[in-house]
């Protein structure tokens, strides 16, 4: 949609008319300075105004919103777009009144973050400073309350965590007019580097960030539990085998035959997987950042710059998130294999200044593989409604790549594993 071209088209139909702004500002109980505003193509038409204004030009919205007259062919042509252009502008709209109301700024722009499968977030500037809207998603996993006072009690020691805007009221967390809780955020400018494609600078600076994470978080008030006894107890690979074959329906219904083949595979191995048992307590069980990977990460001359989106921080067995968080991150994973030799070195540099235990280390390879096996991405892809689900699906065949590779190889992997570990480079968890 063109602003100008609308506000140009706006200000010819009423001069042809020979009506004044200040007429047509009457007409619709508004200001003249608004319509001065539309005519000059810095704002558009509340949707509620529309309808009356091309009543007072003679033209339809669908003309309004393109700035010209439409042949009746081209109007059809072109109604589905404009209607969804038009959500799209209202949306942005509401935003901007939201912001003024509850925050008392005006937005000069906005647009929407491709990044995020849950959140909803959008980029938005006032006053040449750049700001980050975020709605994370209302389920037991988030917790958008904890946030900001963990953000801030983490930028105190050293983390470079987000920085949250209050608003009149003081408060750094909001809830807008339909009850959904959202934060603003300071803007961290760097570039955010997609799955498995870490450069070399990352996969040496992500573990020494997320240890000195682990050990700040030791005195953060504890968090709320992530996998821990209950995870066990309900996600057995056995009860799983019900909710992949739900997927597989949805994905044969369809016609997903790439997913539905993917799926009957991941079934497969649930048939003959391992029957795995884990001793909750013996692992170092900790506060963590609870996705800690590298679309969280923001980086700029070979050094990370922010680590954002804390809003599924809980506790967690730390050396699951070590693990997870170089699967996402290494360019070898994304083709479906794990260099051992690679995550060694990883796991090193974690164990560097992280603090874990021979229990974590000789299980890190199981209780990673089992968390492939219980968790149906397939199915949190199909179930999502929002605008970036197809992140959930790219996650999703991301895990079961890797969990093909670990039924094969997950031998190999416990054999290295128990070897570092017998080396004694383990160090004692104090958590």
């Amino acid at each position: 949609m063109d602003q100008k071209k609308m506000g140009k088209f706006i200000a010819k139909l009423r001069k042809e008319r020979n009506l004044t702004q200040k007429q047509v500002a009457e007409k619709l109980a508004i200001s003249e300075k608004t319509v001065s505003k539309w005519e000059c193509g810095n704002g558009l038409p509340e949707v509620v105004y529309m309808e009356p204004l091309c009543e007072i030009l003679g033209i339809t919205i669908n003309e309004l919103l393109a700035g010209e007259y439409l042949p009746v062919t081209e109007l059809l042509h072109k109604l589905d777009l404009s209607r969804l252009e038009l959500m799209k502008q209202l949306e942005y709209e509401q935003l901007r009144f939201r912001i003024y109301r509850l925050y008392g700024v005006e937005i000069d722009s906005v647009e929407m973050s491709n990044n995020g499968a849950g959140s909803l977030v959008y980029f938005v500037t006032a006053n040449k400073q750049k700001y980050v809207v975020k709605y994370a998603s209302d389920n037991e996993i988030n917790h958008p309350e904890l946030e900001p006072e963990l953000c801030e009690y983490l930028c105190k020691r050293g983390i470079p965590a987000s920085h949250f805007v209050k608003n009149i009221q003081g408060n750094t967390l909001s809830i807008d007019e339909n009850g959904r809780r959202f934060h603003i955020q300071d803007f961290i400018e760097g570039v955010v580097y997609s799955y498995n494609e870490a450069p070399d600078f990352l996969l040496e600076k992500a573990p020494e960030l997320l240890a000195k994470i682990h050990e700040v978080l030791k005195d953060f008030k504890e968090l709320p539990e992530g996998i821990g006894e209950n995870f066990f107890r309900y996600r057995r690979p056995e009860n799983m085998i019900k909710s992949f074959q739900s997927s597989l329906e949805i994905a044969v219904r369809n016609g997903d035959n790439e997913n539905a083949d993917e799926i009957r595979d991941i079934i497969d191995i649930l048939n003959h997987f391992p029957n795995y048992t884990f001793d909750v307590s013996a692992f170092t069980y900790g506060n963590t950042h609870g996705d800690y990977m590298i679309s969280q990460l923001i980086c700029a001359d070979d050094s990370i710059k922010g680590i954002i989106d804390w809003t599924t921080a809980c506790r967690h067995p730390l050396i699951w998130e070590v693990v997870r968080s170089y699967i996402f991150m290494a360019p070898e994973c994304g083709n479906g294999r794990l260099n051992i030799d690679h995550f060694e070195h990883y796991l090193k540099i974690y164990m560097h200044k992280g603090k874990l235990n021979t229990y974590d280390i000789e299980n890190a390879g199981r209780l990673f593989f089992y968390f492939l096996a219980v968790c149906d991405f397939y199915g949190q892809y199909y179930q999502s409604l929002t605008k970036n689900r197809s992140i959930y699906l790219k996650q999703a065949k991301l895990c079961k790549s890797m969990l093909v590779w670990f039924d094969k190889h997950i031998d190999e992997l416990n054999a290295r594993l128990k070897k570092i570990a017998d080396d004694g480079l383990v160090k004692q968890s104090v958590l």
